[in-house]
Order: structure tokens, then C-alpha cells, then sequence
């Protein structure tokens, strides 16, 4: 028992001490990890500002969440570059041309040191103080692009003008001459109304080697064949044939870009016929139109769906022949930029249809082009009534699609 207790109560072996030799170890690994981290966050840091595609996705990420809310109360506000917002005018064959510039108030980057530019034509109206307009340029020039709007004579009266072609490329001459500008690296951003004379305008001689890319957002390709949907009052999509009833704005554009190859006062009843609150006219008043004016009417009104192939051969020679001209499908195939595509699958102003056949075309042509189709827009607005998956799903698409067109604005 005495040797059992002696046993129990043997000392346990001393703890060894810390040598300084681990000590030294332990502190020159935590060093080196430190030292690995830092080299880490420059080489990304240094990625995401040297290299075209680095500068690319930093501005997708700053973008993405302002465009997504609508609200420039996000990323791009509070880690981005001070802007400022000034006012030109300048000639052209369209008249007297309102340009908004929105630029970064800095120096020009050490990095890239040649800014990066967008022309942007917004549509029909005057969408100079249009909230959702006003936060996408604010957000481009807040991640360091130099951002011109342009507003035409004809624009803001709901019409298309070929004269807005010339407007177009004095525009965009008119960025790449800005300071600090020297007119490299410009895009076209067109929305709505805007896609057929960027189109148009980055196929004219005069710019067509120095435009970078074209986005066509919520437009159109041939405007018989958007004639002729609006006529049918229907679209054929995905193997079936499904209604289609166009909003207001864009049968008054036609109505009102139309007006001038018919007599004075058959334009004036056409024009006041799909004005807004307008009763659709009488079948005496109809009547009394000339053959072209009377096709015009029914395929704007979708009186006579089943007759739109005809009543298209009855408009006036002059106005078939400012359809052809007024098309981005005319001038395709003189077009050097690269086109990325974006349409609302549910629009109800163009019909997808119109930009499905844009990106048919493209790919029978081989030349470069991306093409998303979207939900979360109403035309070209972004929707308020969003679920988390459609933010998601669309928001994907969207921030690849932004990526590689930034990529050719860095």
C-alpha cells in the first residue's frame, strides 16, 4: 500500500520550454503569410486597374447593383471617381443638337491613359430628366467613362429623321474630341427609337473605323417587318403565333415619321388619330383617305390584320423606300463594330421578335455579336415588381454581357 501511495504520488515530467529557434519559426511563417496575402491583394488590385478585363469587371461590379435598383445609391456612388455634368449644343443636318456630358472630375488614370468614351442615344423624347436615364449615365462616368447623351429637334417630337444620322456621327466626333479624350475607345449605347440610327450611323464612313461596339437595347430591325407585326397585331414566337398590342409611343412615332409622304391635311388626321385620348376614326372618315393613307391607317390601328402584307404594297413608293433606309438591316453588312443585343422577352412596345431576327441575321453574316433576352425590363425600364430569382437569373446575364462590352471601353 505504502509503495502504491509512493507510486501515485510520483512529480509529473516537467513542460519543455519554448525555444526561441520555434519562436522565431513561428513568427517568420505568420511574416511570410502576411508577405503572401499583401503580394495577393496587390497582384488582384493591380488586375483589376492594369488589365483591360480587370478594369472590366470592377466596373460590371459597380454598375450591376445601380442598374438592377435603379439608384445610383450603391457602389458606383461611394467607391467611384467625383463626376460632373455639363451641357453643349452643337449643327447638324437633324437641327440644333443637345449634347449631356457626364465626365469624371479627375485626372486621367495613371494606368489607361486615354479615357474611355459612350455615345448614348436614349430614344424618342426628351429623356434628358428621365430618372432611370439620368442614374445609367451618372453610373458610367462614376467608373471613370466619359458619357455623352444626345437629344435631337426630332427626337423630342416622337419621329425618326435620317437627318438624325448625321446628328449621330457629329456626336459622336464631337466625344472624341473632348479633353482627354482623342477619340479612342467609344462605344454607341442606343435604347428604344436610338437603335436604328446608331446602326446606322456606325455604318457612315465618316466613324465607322472608330466605333468600338454598338449595344442595341429594346429596338428594332426592319421597320416593314415592325409594320407588319403591328398590323397583324401579333408575333410569331417560338413555333407559335401569339397576340401582340403595341403601346402607344411607337405607332405615333410611325404615325408621325410617316406623315410627310402623304398630302397636308390626310397627315394631319393620321397624326391626330393616334394621338393620345384619340377615337379611332370612322369608317366615312377611313374612306376618305387615298389608297396609302388608308393602308397606313389600318396597319398603325390593327384594323385589318389579315390584309397587313397588302396594305405594306400599298404605302406610297417614298415612304416604302424611307422604311429601307431608316433599317438597321439596310446597312448591316457595312457595320465594323461588334453588336451586343438586349431585349424584353414580354415587350410591349417593340416585339422581340424584331431583335431575334437582328441576331439571326448577325450569325448568318458571322460577324461578331452577343444577344441576351431579359425579363426584368418593361421595355426598357426596369421593373418594380421583381422576385430574388429573376435578380438573380438576369443579373448573371447581364453582368457577363456588361463585362465584355466594358472590356472594349478599358
Amino acid at each position: 500500500m505504502r509503495d502504491q501511495v509512493r507510486i501515485n504520488q510520483q512529480p509529473s515530467l516537467p513542460l519543455q520550454p519554448i525555444t526561441n529557434g520555434s519562436r522565431t519559426t513561428r513568427i517568420r511563417i505568420r511574416v511570410l503569410s502576411m508577405r503572401a496575402l499583401l503580394i495577393l491583394l496587390f497582384a488582384l488590385g493591380f488586375f483589376l486597374t492594369a488589365f483591360p478585363t480587370g478594369r472590366a469587371l470592377t466596373r460590371s461590379a459597380l454598375l450591376l447593383p445601380a442598374l438592377l435598383t435603379a439608384s445610383e445609391s450603391g457602389p458606383s456612388s461611394w467607391s467611384s471617381e467625383p463626376i460632373k455634368h455639363s451641357q453643349l449644343t452643337a449643327r447638324s443636318q437633324g437641327g440644333t443638337m443637345n449634347l449631356d456630358v457626364y465626365a469624371p472630375d479627375s485626372p486621367t488614370p495613371m494606368v489607361s491613359r486615354v479615357r474611355s468614351g459612350i455615345l448614348v442615344i436614349a430614344g424618342v423624347g426628351d429623356n434628358r430628366q428621365e430618372p432611370q436615364l439620368v442614374n445609367l449615365l451618372e453610373s458610367l462616368a462614376h467608373t471613370g467613362i466619359v458619357v455623352m447623351s444626345l437629344t435631337t429637334p426630332a427626337l423630342s417630337a416622337y419621329t425618326l429623321s435620317l437627318n438624325n444620322v448625321d446628328s449621330t456621327v457629329q456626336a459622336f466626333k464631337i466625344l472624341g474630341h473632348l479633353p482627354r479624350m482623342e477619340g479612342k475607345q467609344i462605344g454607341i449605347i442606343s435604347i428604344s427609337g436610338g437603335v436604328g440610327l446608331a446602326c446606322l450611323a456606325a455604318a457612315d464612313p465618316r466613324i465607322r473605323s472608330a466605333v468600338s461596339y454598338v449595344v442595341a437595347f429594346g429596338g428594332y430591325f426592319n421597320v416593314k417587318s415592325l409594320l407588319r407585326t403591328f398590323g397583324r397585331r401579333a408575333q410569331a414566337l417560338d413555333g407559335k403565333v401569339v397576340r401582340f398590342q403595341p403601346i402607344d409611343i411607337p405607332v405615333q412615332v410611325l404615325a408621325n415619321t410617316t406623315g410627310q409622304y402623304l398630302a397636308p391635311d390626310e397627315r394631319s388626321t393620321l397624326v391626330n388619330a393616334f394621338a393620345d385620348g384619340a377615337p379611332p376614326l370612322t369608317t366615312d372618315e377611313v374612306s376618305s383617305l387615298s389608297p396609302g393613307a388608308q393602308a397606313l391607317y389600318q396597319l398603325l390601328a390593327g384594323t385589318a390584320p389579315n390584309d397587313a402584307d397588302a396594305n405594306i404594297a400599298r404605302l406610297p413608293a417614298p415612304m416604302q423606300a424611307q422604311f429601307d433606309k431608316l433599317s438597321p438591316s439596310s446597312v448591316l453588312g457595312q457595320v465594323q463594330a461588334p453588336l451586343f443585343l438586349m431585349h424584353d422577352r414580354d415587350d410591349p412596345s417593340l416585339p422581340v421578335t424584331e431583335t431575334r431576327t437582328f441576331a439571326a441575321e448577325l450569325a448568318r453574316l458571322h460577324h461578331p455579336y452577343k444577344y441576351v433576352e431579359l425579363h426584368i425590363f418593361d421595355h426598357v425600364r426596369v421593373r418594380s415588381d421583381l422576385s430574388s430569382t429573376q435578380l438573380l437569373d438576369d443579373g448573371f446575364h447581364l453582368f457577363d454581357l456588361l463585362t465584355t462590352i466594358l472590356s472594349l471601353n478599358s
